[in-house]
């Protein structure tokens, strides 16, 4: 293993993360060309951008293979890249897709000299379980005349670049053998790869005779075991090569797994890979969406978030993805909800039963992978608690909720322990873990606590448990009263909820090493309207905290340290007050631009990109577990959610949302919306909207275990409602919304346009008028250069425009290019995506 790279790559990473002693702040002068984009190919935020393909639950070991930004598979064993063309030209794969939009089939295909190339990728298991890569190259000459192809398969350790994970088994002592269409390395199948090949050691030296590393001095970036195809084809001729490469190489002691590697028929595991998804995605509960964005990305982040499910020292988990091979109990709850949204019960049993099994003695549940020496974070309390409730309410797995109801007993007893002895009454002090990094009374875990007991009751009253129920009750209003009067105290003079309650500390005296401008971030202190049901949406402490953070936005998303990076996926917690708040206009169009930070298989990342800038993510590729789970559940809440009755202690107020986020380019004559047997907490609920000229038609289906308070249908912030018809036996129009009982079953509609003109200019000066991270100043603090909307003359139309993805796209990139020129005449550096050599 190459010592050097690895030492880099640690420093590289702690730097990025900021988890070592501050530094001198350099600013980053580099930004990326536009023009990296090709239109004709599914939008990719990314300039590196990497996906994955896998089975669930492989094994700690075994890991998932990554496909690379230039189309390579990286296993953490090893690397097989390919090159086409004369000049052994590697592939700038950036703009993959999944087959269909979301299957984990990844194709990317281009075009070079007459001939038009198809790439690819899937992974499969066989009989015996051993995951197995397939990739296939189809080449067609598409030219009049005759061409001469050449493409070539190699094999490297890893190149150093967009590669998560330290790659495994590579020395410079590693010997090498190719026989029989196989690499063989120490004696391990590496990868196969068809007849016709001529065979290289490395680049330009025939391969004669197995050789070792020392032998060419071979590093982890070098290719070896070459295998070059050269083919003369005629004009429509077509040609094929297809190869395989296991997950965890094999030794070729193992000869029932070799034989089954190559009698592995690319066709045959390619119809079983798309069924397998299509049993796991698209079952009997479907959300059909007319927007390529929303339907596409919600089935891809769930693909995503099964393949980051691990199997760790046998145990199956989930974790958060690429990044974080561990399990996070602070992002379980999307995680669970995204599991739940599509009837995966035996995914969200695993979730919460893993949960709980972090409990301490004395009841924390203890998110071991933010736990550190300096401190233990009580972080994860409210989270796992309402976990609980969720799973109980959408599956009424009495017998599971029983068999972990002692564990929800020692949760509140910690609770009510540790406010009962604390000066404030809340939550003990935290150390700056992560996420918000302050030292002391987190206003989110208090409210992720305070939700935990509300979800408590709700269990125990469900048991039959009066008991517990009485006196859990009696602790939430004691609880709730005390966390008020904290956020009393603390609320800045603009309605801002800040990170903590009282007092508490930022910057080097709250962790060592971390200059001010690292600590003290937004994360989920604006989580007070939803889930929490704490405040009122429109109570102005909930509207201040809004407006406080969007301060700080870039590129329509939300930052981490005060606009030094952005971060894609804490944006979902502003987008669902605003939901519940009825501002769906704001909720949708910063959903948008989510959806606008992902890759080209809807990957999310977490953190480290630099706003307008160069586009990537160092250190910390993507996709990230929590970014998809967050997406999904997102998408699933703008089609239905229930809120109401401080998360339902009062039942009869605890309402049934649907269709309450709609976006212009959906409410079309033609086109429909389609929610079916679609689990909610009260029993499952099928509904269509179809749209016509001049209103909707709603019909809805439901078969309730216990009934909302009211279904309530919010009329779109672009149509203003004339009339509605129903057979619901109550009715009623409020805040927006038809209020409708339980009994309804279908609605008609009848609405006029609200001309929306002028959408592009609100999207630009929105991005104008956030403040900028200029750098740090001597005491460590960010400089912040506050925003001024502006339009310029050629930008001011006024004209009627449909809010759409790609409208939004569209603004996206005339700012960023607008900001690009700006940037080069201050000097910045233009930014070039590099691709490996065959060296």
């Amino acid at each position: 293993m190459k010592v050097n790279r690895i030492i880099l790559f640690f420093i590289l990473l702690l730097l990025q993360m900021a988890t070592i002693e501050a530094q001198e702040f350099i600013p980053y002068k580099k930004v990326i060309d536009p023009g990296i984009d090709d239109p004709s190919k599914q939008w990719c935020y990314m300039a590196k951008s990497t996906t994955v393909i896998g089975m669930p639950f492989q094994s700690e070991e075994a890991g998932i293979t990554q496909v690379t930004y230039d189309g390579s598979l990286y296993t953490t064993f090893a690397e097989l890249g390919f090159f086409y063309g004369k000049n052994n030209t590697a592939l700038m794969a950036r703009q993959k897709t999944f087959y269909e939009g979301w299957m984990p089939i990844v194709q990317y295909d281009w075009k070079d000299n007459g001939v038009q190339y198809e790439l690819e990728t899937f992974a499969s298991a066989l009989d015996d379980g051993e995951v197995l890569n397939f990739v296939k190259i189809k080449m067609k000459n598409f030219s009049s005349g005759n061409q001469d192809v050449d493409f070539t398969s190699v094999v490297r350790a890893c190149y150093p670049d967009n590669r998560e994970g330290i790659v495994k088994g590579f020395s410079s002592d590693n010997v090498f053998e190719i026989r029989d269409g196989k690499v063989l390395r120490d004696g391990k199948l590496l990868y196969t790869f068809p007849a016709g090949a001529k065979n290289e050691a490395v680049n330009g030296v025939p391969y004669r005779k197995s050789f070792s590393g020392s032998d060419y001095n071979i590093n982890e970036e070098t290719a070896v075991a070459l295998a070059r195809y050269h083919f003369s084809m005629k004009s429509g001729e077509e040609k094929e090569l297809v190869f395989k490469m296991p997950q965890v190489p094999v030794d070729t002691n193992q000869i029932s797994v070799i034989r089954a590697i190559d009698q592995a028929d690319y066709s045959f595991y390619r119809d079983r890979t798309i069924s397998y998804w299509k049993e796991k995605v698209e079952n009997k509960i479907r959300y059909e969406i007319p927007e390529k964005q929303f339907q596409d990305g919600l089935k891809a982040s769930i693909v995503h978030l099964l393949l980051a499910t691990r199997t760790i020292k046998g145990k199956k988990t989930v974790t958060d993805g690429l990044p974080y091979p561990n399990f996070f109990l602070t992002s379980s709850p999307e995680h669970l909800m995204a599991c739940l949204m599509m009837g995966l019960n035996d995914y969200a049993k695993m979730i919460i039963l893993n949960a709980v099994s972090y409990q301490q003695p004395n009841g924390r549940y203890a998110d071991i992978a933010l736990e550190h020496d300096n401190g233990t974070p009580p972080v994860a309390q409210g989270h796992i608690m309402y976990n609980l409730a969720n799973y109980f309410f959408f599956t009424r797995d009495v017998s599971t909720m029983k068999e972990v109801y002692p564990s929800l007993q020692k949760a509140v007893d910690f609770i009510a322990t540790e406010i009962a002895k604390n000066k404030y009454g809340l939550l003990p002090p935290a150390v700056p873990y992560d996420n918000e990094m302050i030292d002391g009374h987190y206003t989110t875990n208090n409210v992720w606590a305070l939700l935990g007991i509300r979800s408590a009751v709700r269990i125990a009253n469900e048991l039959g448990n009066k008991k517990d129920a009485d006196d859990w009750s009696a602790l939430e209003q004691t609880y709730r009263k005390n966390i008020m009067k904290g956020i009393e105290v603390s609320v800045h003079a603009d309605g801002y909820v800040p990170t903590g309650l009282y007092p508490f500390l930022t910057g080097k005296a709250a962790r060592r090493g971390f200059d001010e401008y690292m600590t003290n971030a937004d994360w989920e202190n604006m989580l007070l309207a939803y889930p929490s049901e704490l405040l009122s949406p429109d109570d102005p402490m909930v509207k201040g905290t809004l407006q406080h953070i969007r301060k700080e936005y870039a590129e329509g998303i939300m930052t981490y340290r005060h606009g030094l990076y952005l971060h894609q996926y804490i944006t979902a917690n502003m987008i669902e007050q605003y939901m519940v708040g009825g501002n769906t206009k704001q909720a949708l169009i910063d959903f948008y631009h989510i959806l606008l930070h992902c890759g080209s298989t809807y990957e999310g990342f977490e953190n480290l990109v630099r706003p307008w800038t160069d586009r990537q993510v160092p250190s910390c590729p993507p996709p990230h577990a929590w970014a998809s789970s967050k997406i999904a559940f997102t998408i699933r809440n703008f089609l239905v959610y229930e809120y109401g009755g401080k998360f339902g202690l009062e039942p009869e107020e605890r309402n049934l949302y649907l269709f309450s986020v709609l976006s212009p380019a959906w409410v079309q004559p033609g086109k429909r919306l389609v929610i079916q047997e679609a689990p909610t907490e009260m029993g499952t609920v099928s509904a269509r909207m179809d749209f016509k000229e001049g209103g909707a038609t709603v019909t809805i289906r439901k078969n309730f275990q216990q009934q909302p308070g009211a279904i309530r249908i919010r009329i779109p912030y672009f149509k203003k409602l004339v009339r509605f018809t129903t057979d619901a036996g109550k009715s009623c129009v409020e805040d927006g919304c038809l209020v409708l009982s339980p009994d309804v079953r279908t609605v008609q509609i009848d609405w006029q346009d609200i001309p929306m003109r002028g959408v592009s200019e609100e999207l630009l000066a929105a991005y104008r008028a956030c403040t900028t991270f200029e750098g740090v100043d001597e005491k460590g603090c960010a400089i912040l250069k506050e925003g001024k909307a502006f339009l310029l003359p050629a930008e001011k139309q006024n004209k009627e425009e449909i809010l759409s993805f790609n409208l939004v796209l569209k603004n996206f990139l005339h700012e960023f290019d607008r900001r690009r020129v700006e940037k080069l005449k201050q000097g910045y550096e233009q930014y070039m995506i590099d691709i490996p050599s065959i060296r």
